[in-house]
């Protein structure tokens, strides 16, 4: 299953250009601040931008626009776990582990033969019914804007026939395909943006083993670090998103130097994004966007990008086949923690566990197709949205803000989206959206929004619009004036409010609004 053979590879860094021209600088008369124009206009563009292996340097990227305007992704945890489908992702842990869980260990002795291996259920990982296609119109139908699928968990069988995984990986054994390939392939029929999850160990792997014991670094050489060059020029994923990294240091991982490659020389060096789990203490600060954790709610704002991973199985990323509905998040629930993640700068990636055959579940793919009817309704409130100066609201309660500027005509005059940022402020227009999840009240008092006699609040999902609030330090709506019936569901309310007296916008330093 796993060798130690030498595996020979070379990190693609080399600097030198042979298409650069020969030149004799004597044939031009040009001196002083010109020449030295000329030089830099002969390098490189890459040259003038690379990124070092060091966190001062990769730290200053920023990220690709993409990802800040996309706000919604949606996780996929699939391996053999999902043959036994018991306890979680981790069942070979909860089974091998430190600490077996008893549940778990009689569980196999009661379904499975005596001397039943892991490696065993790979046979029987036949994804027969797995179509990339059908994967990729239910993420489209959710309304997230990228996807990220586990190319590799802690179990080390590669969901891609990888040179360093022989007869471990999709191809060899089990489903017989390239799961990561057909996966790309199917989204790049969408607009949803690809991203491959990707596990740094491997729990029983041997070289692994042998790193930890004899201070060595095969394992790294020979597997986890020739793998994330081989997803990246065969897949070419718009996200890189690492994990299992907590046990070894950056440098074991090499993580500074893939980053630099990533970012230099990679086919997707311009638009990847990766995050922040790439050896023991870069969690929460170094990277790209911030996880922290999972499940993360922070609650407040962060000035640097951070994600919230959840899945919709409270219990399990992976399939489990124990799983009641009353284990799977509401609709609501996801709702509620993407007005909370927005709000405070993040982006929510929620999880799904498909099964051994390669379905998602009906609940999973239901709850899905509820929160996307839902997205798209209240669309401008999401996508490209910005934190407002005020989070959530001091008097409302469970009410969360986004803001944008809003587009079009000012003072007479057509202005740029990109020009927005320079213009006076009689010239901007901030458009305040006001997330109201506590809707069993008689009035909706808003105390962080200050009113004019011009300010309106767009009920978003129906044609009600309020006006006629005058000049207040707060705007109320009773909730006898709000149309239930007309709206897509009562348990949340989404005010789009214009001329707001208080334009301030968020007060980001890195925002592009």
């Amino acid at each position: 299953m796993f060798t130690s053979d030498s595996l020979h590879f070379r990190d693609p860094q080399s600097t030198t250009d042979s298409k650069t021209p020969n030149i004799h600088l004597s044939e031009f008369s040009t001196t002083g601040p010109m020449l030295l124009l000329f030089l830099l206009l002969l390098l490189p563009i890459s040259s003038i931008a690379d990124y070092t292996p060091d966190w001062p340097s990769l730290d200053k990227r920023s990220l690709p626009s993409w990802y800040d305007e996309s706000k919604f992704g949606i996780f996929c945890h699939w391996g053999l776990y999902s043959v036994p489908a018991i306890r979680s992702e981790w069942m070979w842990w909860y089974w091998k582990g430190d600490q077996p869980d008893a549940n778990v260990v009689k569980f196999v002795e009661k379904n499975y033969k005596p001397g039943t291996t892991y490696a065993d259920f790979a046979k029987d990982f036949t994804a027969e019914y797995f179509d990339a296609n059908r994967f990729a119109e239910i993420v489209k139908t959710s309304g997230a804007k990228y996807f990220v699928f586990t190319s590799k968990h802690h179990e080390g069988f590669t969901m891609w026939p990888s040179r360093t995984s022989w007869n471990w990986n999709s191809q060899d054994i089990g489903p017989k395909r390239d799961i990561v390939g057909e996966l790309k392939t199917a989204f790049k029929q969408t607009n949803v943006h690809f991203g491959l999850y990707f596990s740094q160990f491997e729990w029983f792997n041997p070289l692994f083993l042998d790193d930890g014991k004899f201070n060595t670094t095969n394992y790294r050489d020979q597997v986890s670090y020739p793998q994330m060059f081989e997803i990246v020029n065969k897949y070419e994923p718009e996200i890189v998103w690492s994990d299992g990294e907590w046990d070894k240091t950056d440098d074991y991982w090499k993580s500074k130097e893939f980053l630099a490659w990533l970012y230099n020389s990679s086919p997707v060096k311009d638009r990847v994004v990766v995050n922040d789990r790439w050896g023991t203490g870069t969690m929460g600060s170094h990277g790209g966007f911030l996880t922290y954790a999972d499940h993360y709610d922070p609650g407040k704002l962060l000035e640097r990008k951070w994600e919230n991973c959840m899945t919709l199985d409270k219990l399990s990323w992976g399939n489990r086949r124990d799983m009641k509905a009353s284990d799977v998040h509401t609709a609501f629930e996801i709702i509620e923690q993407l007005a909370r993640t927005i709000a405070c700068n993040g982006n929510l990636l929620l999880n799904v566990g498909p099964d051994m055959h390669g379905l998602i579940p009906a609940i999973f793919e239901d709850r899905l197709a509820e929160i996307g009817r839902f997205v798209d309704l209240h669309s401008e409130a999401i996508y490209e949205s910005k934190p407002w100066i005020y989070q959530n609201d001091t008097n409302q309660p469970n009410t969360w803000y986004t803001s944008k500027l809003k587009k079009g005509t000012f003072n007479g005059r057509r202005i740029s989206k990109k020009n927005q940022l320079f213009n006076q402020q009689t010239e901007k227009q901030t458009v305040i959206y006001a997330w109201i999840l506590d809707t069993a009240h008689e009035n909706f008092e808003l105390k962080s929004v200050k009113t004019t006699e011009n300010t309106t609040a767009k009920l978003l999902g129906t044609d009600a619009v309020f006006s006629g609030f005058g000049k207040s330090d707060s705007l109320v709506i009773p909730s006898s004036k709000i149309p239930w019936n007309k709206l897509p569901r009562r348990d949340v309310i989404v005010l789009k409010i214009e001329y707001a007296a208080n334009q301030e916008r968020n007060p980001l330093k890195s925002s592009s609004y």
